[in-house]
C-alpha cells in the first residue's frame, strides 16, 4: 500500500469517528431547561412574621410602636449568650 491511500483511509477513519462522536449531540432538540417557581416560605414564628411585616413598611416602620418591640425582642435573641433561653 502506498501512503497516499494510507492517509486516506486514516482520514476517512478520522471522519467516520467524528461523525460516531456528534451524531447524539444531533440528535438531541436544544430544549430550555424549565424555569421552577416556588411558593414563597410563610414564617411560622411570629415574631419572624412581625419582622417581615415591618420590614415591608419601609420607614414607615420607623414609628411603628409594635415594630420597635420586635426589632428590641430580635435584638435580644441575637445578642443573648448561647444555651440561654430568652423569655417571649
Amino acid at each position: 500500500m502506498d501512503s497516499n491511500t494510507v492517509l486516506r483511509l486514516g482520514a476517512a477513519g478520522l471522519l467516520g469517528l467524528v461523525l460516531f462522536v456528534a451524531a447524539p449531540a444531533l440528535r438531541v432538540p436544544d430544549v430550555p431547561e424549565p424555569i421552577r417557581v416556588f411558593p414563597a416560605v410563610v414564617p411560622a414564628d411570629p415574631l419572624a412574621a412581625e419582622l417581615t411585616r415591618c420590614r415591608n413598611l419601609g420607614l414607615e416602620a420607623a414609628g411603628n410602636p409594635a415594630c420597635e418591640e420586635a426589632w428590641a425582642e430580635s435584638r435580644a435573641l441575637f445578642f443573648s449568650p448561647p444555651n440561654v433561653s430568652v423569655e417571649r
